[in-house]
């Protein structure tokens, strides 16, 4: 009897709050809240979005301009959401990595404020660079980075330039050049490197290229030349009117001799072959000095420097160096069939190779006794700066193979 009593207070007290229960469950669900929340934002904008002015308090008189209170609003509201999205998607505020470095983006707001040690992320997410920021400009000890996480250069940088001292490494993450920079490139003291890691030059650089005194090493670390260098190439004339004695203070090289026999000439010429340069050596039985000097340089290249301007065909040596004080044919001569015939082991060059009697004791020593005399090429010959330039060619035509360079009187 008890039991019944007990049971059917029970029921009774779970009938008057199943209603409560079940209305509860319903508002505690997630989709009766999304329900209702997406419902007030859909109503909220559907209101916004009624921008058409009922009467004139919803206007806003500016200068005589009436403008919808609603548009306003609605205006404010975009740009804040458009606000909050850029901030939210271009700055890291406060994050910090493993090592405690502030990273930001590279478009980030707040790295225009930053004066400090940062890390920068590129476009693309990887860290393109670590080091201090001020004013918004990469400026202070950095690092900068490739995709691949090599360090590309690592020292002082000058708003967003390399400026100072730094290191500069290939893409594989071989130095490539260790000394100072101005703007981004070479200048000053500094030493270059190979791919292989190998030492290739070693002093003064302007604009990112050799110029001043430096020297020339070889794929093992001998120093194979030393002495003056312009825009980037070796200054051949500086050779002129030296002794061979003094020329192999300059230039510690292989090189190879090329003697005229005693019946056709007392002249030698010398193939300086780690700089690609002859020189013809003559000596001057009526001065008081009788020592053999070098009188011509002829340099292998079909490209000729002049300052920083560079010709690779006639007319445009005739525009650095003026008129040609001579041209037309001529029969070949000791130093330039030396050289065409050196240019033809690579390659053929001008007619092809000259015809020559020669006889040889050593590999590196050879006397000439005889000379095609038949064998011709074209010349243009120019005259500045106290100098002589003479290119030569197979044919009047526009290319040249190689030149030749002398003091004026010498030629």
């Amino acid at each position: 009897m008890g039991n019944n009593l007990l049971g059917v207070l029970i029921s009774s007290i779970k009938s008057k709050f199943a209603s409560i229960v079940s209305k509860l469950r319903l508002w505690l669900s997630w989709d009766y809240i999304r329900t209702r929340v997406i419902g007030r934002i859909r109503d909220f904008f559907v209101k916004l979005f009624d921008i058409k002015p009922k009467n004139k308090d919803d206007y806003y008189t500016i200068f005589g301009w009436m403008f919808s209170k609603k548009l306003a609003y609605l205006i404010i509201i975009v740009v804040g959401v458009i606000s909050v999205w850029y901030i939210a998607r271009t700055v890291t505020l406060f994050k910090k990595d493993a090592g405690g470095i502030p990273t930001y983006r590279y478009n980030s707001i707040m790295l225009r404020l930053a004066e400090k040690k940062v890390r920068i992320k590129a476009k693309s997410g990887y860290i393109a660079y670590e080091g201090v920021v001020k004013k918004g400009y990469v400026t202070g000890e950095g690092k900068l980075f490739s995709p691949d996480g090599i360090v590309l250069y690592t020292g002082n940088f000058e708003k967003n330039k390399y400026e100072g001292e730094g290191t500069q490494s290939y893409e594989t993450g071989v130095l490539h050049y260790k000394g100072t920079f101005h703007e981004n490139v070479y200048e000053g003291q500094g030493t270059l490197y190979r791919e292989d890691g190998t030492k290739e030059y070693e002093g003064e650089f302007l604009n990112g290229l050799k110029e001043g005194n430096g020297k020339l090493y070889d794929n093992g670390g001998n120093t194979i030349y030393e002495g003056a260098f312009s825009t980037d190439d070796i200054v051949y004339g500086e050779l002129l009117g030296k002794t061979p004695e003094e020329i192999r203070k300059s230039y510690f090289g292989s090189q190879i001799l090329y003697e005229e026999s005693e019946d056709i000439g007392a002249d030698s010429v010398v193939q300086l072959k780690d700089i690609g340069a002859l020189y013809l050596s003559h000596s001057d039985d009526g001065a008081s000095d009788d020592s053999p000097k070098a009188t011509t340089i002829t340099v292998l290249s079909s490209r000729f420097k002049l300052g920083m301007l560079d010709a690779g065909n006639i007319e445009a040596v005739t525009r650095l160096l003026g008129t040609p004080i001579y041209e037309g044919y001529s029969s070949i001569i000791f130093p330039e069939a030396v050289a065409v015939n050196i240019l033809n082991e690579n390659h053929r060059a001008l007619k092809g190779r000259v015809d020559m009697e020669y006889a040889s004791e050593f590999s590196d020593d050879f006397v000439i006794s005889w000379i095609d005399p038949n064998y011709t090429v074209y010349l243009h010959t120019y005259e500045k700066g106290g100098l002589v330039y003479t290119f030569i060619s197979a044919d009047n035509d526009d290319t040249f193979s190689f030149y030749e360079i002398s003091e004026k009187g010498d030629e």
